[in-house]
């Protein structure tokens, strides 16, 4: 019990960061669902449109049907940090997978061709990729999650053949093969655990990018049906003269969810001593 409690203490500054976080996934993924919701149903051309401007009922107004403009964001970012959390956790599993393949290897140069072909692979910009895998699936989720999970793969690969590398040069590593531990061994004992301790950091701080890359695909209309915030941001600049709040609204509301998420990104990243990260090539 008292060693348990020395954990918690270890870990105060990371717990009082991930309290927060999962609250906010709470409140977002919290209420009832509204069922299938179509942005052609939400914006669709009315003769006579049920919008109403905010007030203290509605606070963001309502869409062109009548459906509250709130909770269609709230639902709508949801919907982002979804595809978000999923596309990044399959991306650092896949960095990961590909690292390990070559982390046995007894060579020094055991990472280069990896390393090689994931810098012939990042020539392209990861935006362009987004945007021909989603516009050539018509806007499906697992489709875009996919290509998310590659884009984001890409720059992780470098960053985790840099933290085997380290971990394999520390002394007590040194002192493992000099009492004659395997390489496998020590690789799975030792380096492996430290590389798996910093990657909750970088979970946390590319999930913000990712739910960015998200809403950018569903502006340009590569969403198809589904709900984002991109596309009522680009469907409610059809009513910017006679109802702005249906697309300034729902891009405040994004604006603050993603800061909210890329500033506790970032402080997990600090207590986790996670290091500077890649950035991500969209541009």
């Amino acid at each position: 019990m008292h060693l348990f409690a020395m954990r918690l203490w270890q870990m105060r500054r990371v717990l009082v960061l991930v309290i927060p976080y999962f609250l906010l996934l709470g409140w977002l993924f919290s209420g009832d669902p509204p069922g299938d919701v179509r942005p052609s149903e939400l914006y669709g051309i009315r003769e006579a449109p049920q919008w109403r401007s905010p007030d203290h009922v509605h606070w963001f107004g309502t869409a062109a049907n009548g459906a509250d403009l709130f909770e269609l964001s709230r639902l709508a970012v949801a919907t982002s940090v979804s595809v978000a959390v999923v596309a990044v956790a399959a991306g650092i599993g896949l960095a990961l997978l590909a690292t390990m393949l070559f982390v046995f290897d007894t060579g020094e140069r055991r990472f280069l061709w990896l390393e090689r072909a994931v810098r012939a692979g990042g020539i392209v910009p990861g935006m362009v990729v987004l945007v021909i895998l989603a516009g050539g699936a018509g806007g499906g989720r697992l489709f875009l999650i996919f290509a998310l999970a590659s884009v984001f793969a890409l720059p992780l690969v470098p960053l985790l053949c840099r933290w085997f590398r380290e971990g394999e040069e520390g002394f007590e590593i040194v002192a493992a093969r000099v009492v004659g531990l395997s390489r496998r061994e020590i690789v799975l004992g030792r380096v492996f655990p430290s590389v798996l301790r910093r990657l909750p950091g970088v979970f946390a701080a590319f999930v913000p990018a990712a739910m960015l890359a998200e809403m950018s695909i569903s502006f340009l209309g590569f969403a198809g049906e589904r709900l984002s915030v991109g596309v009522m941001i680009e469907r409610g600049q059809t009513y910017l003269i006679e109802a702005p709040w249906m697309a300034v609204y729902p891009g405040i509301f994004a604006t603050a969810v993603v800061t909210a998420f890329s500033f506790l990104g970032w402080r997990v990243c600090a207590a986790l001593r996670t290091g500077p990260l890649p950035l991500f090539n969209g541009s």
